[in-house]
């Protein structure tokens, strides 16, 4: 009997120590998966961790430059308004001119015109005290197909040529007005440098 029992005893010793090897075995590979799940799972978190504060920054890259643009706009806009002002304010410096200098100006622009055929000379309701009764028997003299119209343009300084339905507008309001985008250009280049 006592064979029985150690063969019994000796069979349940391999049994316990094959079962215990394949529990251990098993316990081994249930801690590597883990162990890889935890990777995983760590590698998971600090993907979307960065993931999100990539998110963010670019977020807060784009907030950013949407503040710098709108601050930049609104700058352009209060530099624009100004030097429009102030551009605006050149007629009323322009049409303060002598008698003398308007004069000029005129004949100056009288050079474009044909004299052989009949024209006009409009002038703005601001400049018409700047063609006195003898300067205007001298530009009639020396231009005789040129009309002087007494219905002055209302609210404009300078004048206006026309001949044969072409009108050639030299009032500073409209001079200036057309000059503005451009002058605008040159007066921020000048403003940047």
């Amino acid at each position: 009997m006592g064979k029985i029992e150690t063969l019994q005893q000796s069979i349940l010793d391999k049994v316990q120590a094959t079962g215990e090897a394949k529990v251990q075995a098993l316990q081994s590979e249930l801690a590597d998966k883990l162990a890889q799940f935890k990777t995983r799972l760590s590698d998971q978190v600090n993907q979307q961790k960065d993931s999100f504060n990539r998110s963010q920054a670019r977020q807060f890259e784009i907030r950013q430059q949407s503040l710098t643009n709108e601050l930049r706009n609104d700058q352009l806009t209060h530099k624009q308004a100004l030097l429009k002002e102030m551009i605006q304010g050149v007629a009323p410096l322009v049409n303060q001119q002598d008698e003398e200098e308007f004069v000029k100006l005129i004949r100056h622009v009288l050079k474009d015109i044909n004299e052989s055929q009949s024209f006009k000379l409009t002038l703005g309701q601001k400049s018409s005290d700047k063609l006195s009764q003898e300067s205007r028997a001298a530009l009639l003299k020396d231009y005789p197909n040129m009309e002087i119209t007494e219905a002055n343009e209302a609210g404009k300084s300078g004048f206006m040529l026309s001949q044969a339905g072409i009108n050639l507008n030299y009032f500073f309001e409209d001079v200036i007005q057309e000059l503005t985008p451009q002058l605008l250009i040159e007066l921020e280049k000048l403003l940047q440098a």
